[in-house]
C-alpha cells in the first residue's frame, strides 16, 4: 500500500526565506496522543462486546476530537513564513546569534524553534504580522559557521499531535579567533610604522567638471541622486601593522594574538592594519574596520 505524501518525511528546505507548505510539514501523534488513541480503541472494543451504546458514542467522540486536533495542529504551522538574516559574528567559545523573522497572516500558538546544538525559543502566541527573534548556537572554533538545521514544531492545541518542519537556511557568519589579552598580544605581533598615511571619508559634495572621476560616488549616481564627489580627510599618524603569518608553527595562538592586538588598537583609538599572505588591509578606525580585520583572520585555513 502506498503511504500518502502527508505522512512521508518532508525534504529539508535550503533557502534564505522559507514558507511552510503542505509538503514541508510532518505530523504524527504524540506519546500522549498514542495513549489517547489506545484508550479510545479499548472503549470501542468494550462497547462493541457489551453492546453499550454510551461507551461506543464516547469512543466515537474521542476519535472525532483527535481528528479535529490533527487538522488544527497542522493548520497552526501551515503557511508560516521565516525570513533569515546573516548571523552575528562573535569570538570562538561564545554564543553566535542568527536573527530571523516569523511572518504570519493569522495568530499561531505554542511554537518552538531550535537549532542543532542550540537552545530552544518558545512562543506562546505569534501575533500578526509577525515577530523577530534570535536563535543561538555555540561557536566552538573559528571559521565559517552556519545555523544548520532549523526545527519548527508545535503540540497545539491539546498535545495529542506533534507537527514539525525542518529548514536549512543559506546564511552564516564568521567565528573570530579568541583574542588574547593585550599583554600577550601587542608586544609580540604588532609593529608600529613611523608615519602612516590613511584616509577617512568625510562627506559628499556636488561634482564639478574637472574633478577626478575616480572620486565620484557611483552608488549615488546609480540611485539617480546626481553626481556627488567623495571628500576625504588625510591623516598622518602612528599606526600598527599586524603581521599575518599563515605558516606560523602555532597558527591558532598566532591568530588569537592578532585578534587581541586588533581589539586593543580599536579600544585605544590607534589606527591599525593587517598585512601578509598576499593581502593587505590599510590602517583605519572606521566602524567596520575591526570586523573586516577579524573576518580575514577567521578566513585563514586551518593548518596554514
Amino acid at each position: 500500500m502506498k503511504i500518502p505524501r502527508f505522512w512521508q518525511p518532508p525534504e529539508i528546505q535550503a533557502c534564505p526565506n522559507a514558507r511552510l507548505e503542505h509538503n514541508d510539514i510532518l505530523i504524527l501523534p504524540s506519546r500522549f496522543g498514542l495513549f489517547y488513541l489506545a484508550l479510545a480503541g479499548v472503549l470501542f472494543v468494550f462497547g462493541s462486546n457489551y453492546q453499550n451504546n454510551l461507551i461506543l458514542i464516547l469512543s466515537f467522540l474521542m476519535f472525532s476530537l483527535f481528528s479535529s486536533c490533527l487538522l488544527i495542529c497542522f493548520r497552526n504551522l501551515s503557511g508560516l513564513s521565516l525570513r533569515f538574516q546573516q548571523g552575528r559574528s562573535s569570538f570562538a567559545g561564545q554564543q553566535v546569534g542568527f536573527p530571523l523573522e516569523l511572518i504570519s497572516n493569522r495568530e499561531r500558538h505554542a511554537l518552538t524553534l531550535s537549532l542543532d546544538e542550540g537552545a530552544q525559543q518558545r512562543l506562546q502566541l505569534l501575533a500578526t504580522p509577525g515577530q523577530r527573534l534570535e536563535l543561538g548556537k555555540p561557536g566552538r572554533e573559528r571559521g565559517r559557521l552556519s545555523p544548520g538545521r532549523v526545527r519548527v514544531s508545535s503540540h497545539y492545541p491539546l498535545g495529542l499531535c506533534r507537527v514539525w518542519a525542518h529548514i536549512r537556511p543559506e546564511v552564516g557568519c564568521w567565528v573570530w579567533p579568541s583574542p588574547l589579552p593585550p599583554s600577550q598580544s601587542i608586544p609580540a605581533v604588532s609593529s608600529p610604522s613611523q608615519t602612516s598615511q590613511w584616509q577617512e571619508l568625510d562627506g559628499l559634495c556636488p561634482w564639478q567638471p574637472g574633478h577626478s572621476l575616480s572620486r565620484m560616488d557611483w552608488k549615488q549616481l546609480a540611485r539617480q541622486r546626481g553626481k556627488m564627489l567623495k571628500q576625504f580627510n588625510e591623516h598622518s599618524n602612528e599606526a600598527y601593522w599586524l603581521e599575518l603569518n599563515p605558516g606560523h608553527g602555532d597558527l591558532e595562538q598566532h591568530l588569537s594574538q592578532l585578534a587581541g592586538a586588533a581589539l586593543h588598537c580599536q579600544q585605544q583609538g590607534i589606527p591599525f592594519g593587517l598585512r601578509g599572505a598576499r593581502m593587505t588591509i590599510t590602517p583605519g578606525l572606521d566602524g567596520d574596520h575591526l570586523g573586516r580585520v577579524l573576518d580575514r583572520l577567521a578566513e585563514v585555513p586551518h593548518g596554514g
